[in-house]
């Protein structure tokens, strides 16, 4: 490759205009360049209408500032180029259509940068809420069809995305699947609050991850590594210094998509807000989530929901590969400020401990508390520990049921004041359970008088070193 292999998408007849459909012009460029060794291809300001686009190896793909690619929210523009089953796209809707706005497989070397835009135009393929409702919107097509990650990585070796833009999608925004030695740097992502299934950054299978310097404003899980039936483990993934507004879960491990192993994962020095979850580890189909570091997070739990969690560890046996255990093990949680109404959980199950877990040095404030006792056994959602109704229910800001080998060290806790005033937000007129729409009044979370609200409960545990002697309980 030689820098002079570079191309105007306009020199292969690409137009800025926002109507005319652009997809074979946009190929055409992108594949001149591949086929000469290498190169970049330029996307100058303007608005180009495109179906999906396949990127190919050792290609820079760029777009100026006031570059925008529209996403065509007509299938068929897509369908010529449309993946197979086989490359990992289809996860769980395989109702749905498997297309994107960018698409890479098995690709070496290649780089997507900004600080142009990527427009899903997601708006066409779900229907926005009613005015008023809280939380978002079932993940339900318009058409039948919506496409899937706005940019899909797979297979690949050596990518960079850099300064680019994401935004307005009806499925995830940046799916990384079964790739290699990838850097995700300064990118910013800017979703709608009601965008159904609108995760981040979603990390499935990938070895080598760097995510540094990310502002990520979304609905649903702003950073996520999972692992599927047909992905490689996770192993080997940074992320750092990235500004994150979620709904749902900001830092997150697992859930459904935690059949393989993930290892070797750091969170730092990060800051979230408006979230339910900050972070969360979840194994629940038997993968194995060890050696995990999550250091300097600043939360806060303001998300109009239920059973809001600063924390939460959870471990099930698992039903998809019953005889894989499954495993969480191995994890420190350091400097942590989590402004919260809700509680810290760590829950096994009734064969499996969380072990080996150090908490040191989090502090966290609550404004108000929630209470659990009243509504948790029943709502609160699939990502609610269902195996501990004990746990669910417990008045206490950490609990740990089926927990091994545990430090706590260092935590202060800094209960509501009397007469102190709180923000309005900490006060909504209703709130929602994740996962479905079910409508709380606030006398559903009020703590009733004489309540006393625990500092730490323990249940089915083993040796476990607290100091918590300067730890006060909460009596309303």
């Amino acid at each position: 490759m030689t820098s002079q292999n570079f191309l105007s998408v306009l020199e292969c007849g690409a137009k800025p205009d926002g109507v005319t459909l652009s997809t074979k012009a946009l190929q055409k460029a992108i594949d001149s360049i591949a086929d000469l060794g290498g190169g970049t291809v330029l996307a100058p300001p303007g608005r180009y209408l495109t179906g999906m686009l396949r990127l190919r190896s050792k290609i820079t793909f760029h777009l100026e500032a006031g570059a925008v690619l529209l996403a065509s929210p007509n299938p068929e523009d897509s369908r010529p180029w449309a993946p197979s089953k086989a490359s990992g796209d289809y996860w769980k809707h395989e109702e749905e259509g498997a297309w994107h706005l960018l698409y890479a497989e098995d690709c070496e070397d290649l780089t997507l940068s900004g600080p142009g835009i990527l427009d899903g135009q997601g708006e066409y393929h779900y229907d926005a809420p009613p005015e008023g409702q809280l939380g978002w919107p079932l993940a339900k097509a318009k058409d039948g069809q919506r496409p899937g990650a706005l940019v899909q990585i797979s297979r690949c070796r050596r990518v960079r995305l850099q300064d680019i833009r994401l935004q307005n999608v009806a499925n995830w925004t940046l799916h990384l699947y079964d790739s290699d030695h990838l850097q995700v740097r300064d990118i910013h992502i800017n979703n709608p609050d009601h965008a159904p299934n609108a995760d981040g950054i979603d990390i499935t299978g990938c070895h080598y991850v760097t995510i540094n310097g990310c502002h990520i404003d979304t609905c649903d899980d702003a950073i996520c590594l999972k692992t599927f039936d047909h992905s490689r483990t996770c192993e080997n993934v940074t992320v750092s210094n990235c500004v994150l507004k979620t709904s749902c879960v900001a830092l997150k491990l697992g859930c459904v998509e935690s059949v393989q192993d993930m290892r070797n994962v750091t969170f730092s020095n990060c800051t979230v807000t408006g979230s339910s979850r900050g972070v969360g580890l979840y194994s629940v189909h038997g993968g194995v989530l060890e050696n995990i570091s999550i250091t300097n997070i600043v939360c806060d739990t303001k998300a109009p929901l239920m059973f809001t969690r600063p924390i939460h560890l959870d471990l099930r046996k698992s039903t998809r590969s019953p005889n894989r255990p499954g495993g969480i093990r191995n994890v420190l949680i350091s400097g942590m400020v989590a402004t919260t109404n809700g509680r810290c959980l760590f829950t096994g199950d009734q064969d499996n401990f969380i072990e080996n877990l150090i908490l040191r040095d989090i502090q966290l404030i609550y404004p108000t508390v929630d209470d659990p006792a009243r509504t948790a056994e029943t709502y609160g959602g699939s990502q609610f520990s269902p195996q501990s109704p004990w746990a669910r229910t417990t008045r206490a800001a950490l609990v740990f049921d089926k927990v091994r080998e545990c430090s706590l060290e260092g935590i202060q806790i800094q209960w509501p004041q009397p007469g102190e005033k709180i923000d309005p937000v900490w006060t909504p007129p209703a709130k929602i359970a994740n996962g479905d729409h079910h409508l709380f009044q606030p006398a559903d979370w009020a703590l009733p008088e004489d309540t006393i609200f625990r500092a730490v409960a323990v249940k089915n545990s083993e040796r476990l070193a607290f100091k918590t002697d300067h730890l006060t309980e909460y009596k309303v």
